[in-house]
């Protein structure tokens, strides 16, 4: 008897309370990605870009031993071909001339978008489509070998990737989260934790007041 109370003590069960404390620990968790779900986009894709303009100037500094892990992470989204990229001091960007213009394009697209507190108007999703369809010809051409691109290609259309990509996609995932309606308590888990009841009185004359019909009768 004891060894089993001293099991239950040790592990006790999940209390109303602590579920409660779970739930609004997730919900403020949820309208925090709701709230700053483009802030935490552009972040990333600042960060991104920034870290591939400081590995030159890190290399430039002597400072390979933070350089060199930097480039070989960046290998993950790029795939750094050396005839295919800026250098500045000699030394190569972490990303290729058309990826660094994609998530630059993509980074000021995104930050101009949190600016404007998420009301850039979208594009049409035709124009989105003109707007890749250059960068989609140069690389396919170039890819099966028919011509050769250039770095100001390059940078132009993968410039027009990443701006057509943010105006088309980010409104578009703030007009539907504005469009979707709160999600509604299930009906079990409001029977299992019904909500504090308000009451409200009727302040007519005689509204609230209780006749025994048995004592008129």
């Amino acid at each position: 008897m004891a060894l089993q109370q001293a099991k239950q003590s040790r592990f006790p069960l999940s209390s109303p309370i602590s579920k409660q404390a779970l739930e609004r620990t997730t919900n403020r968790f949820g309208e925090f990605l709701l709230n700053y779900w483009a802030n935490i986009l552009t972040i990333v894709l600042g960060m991104l870009v920034a870290t591939a303009l400081a590995i030159p100037f890190l290399s430039y500094f002597g400072l390979d031993a933070i350089a060199k892990p930097l480039f070989f992470a960046l290998h993950f989204v790029c795939a750094q071909v050396p005839s295919h990229s800026f250098y500045i001091y000699g030394h190569q960007l972490g990303l290729c001339a058309r990826n660094f213009s994609i998530y630059t394009s993509m980074f000021i697209a995104s930050l101009i978008f949190v600016l404007s507190k998420k009301r850039l108007p979208g594009i049409p999703w035709w124009i989105w489509v003109l707007m890749i369809l250059p960068m989609a010809w140069d690389g396919i051409t170039q890819m099966f070998g028919l011509r050769e691109s250039t770095w100001v290609l390059r940078a132009i259309t993968g410039t027009l990737f990443g701006l057509g990509n943010i105006w088309f996609v980010l409104p578009l995932i703030q007009k539907t989260l504005d469009e979707t309606p709160p999600v509604q308590r299930p009906a079990a888990y409001t029977g299992m934790y019904p909500q504090p009841q308000t009451l409200i009185l009727d302040t007519t004359p005689g509204a609230n007041t209780f006749i025994d019909h048995a004592s008129t009768r």
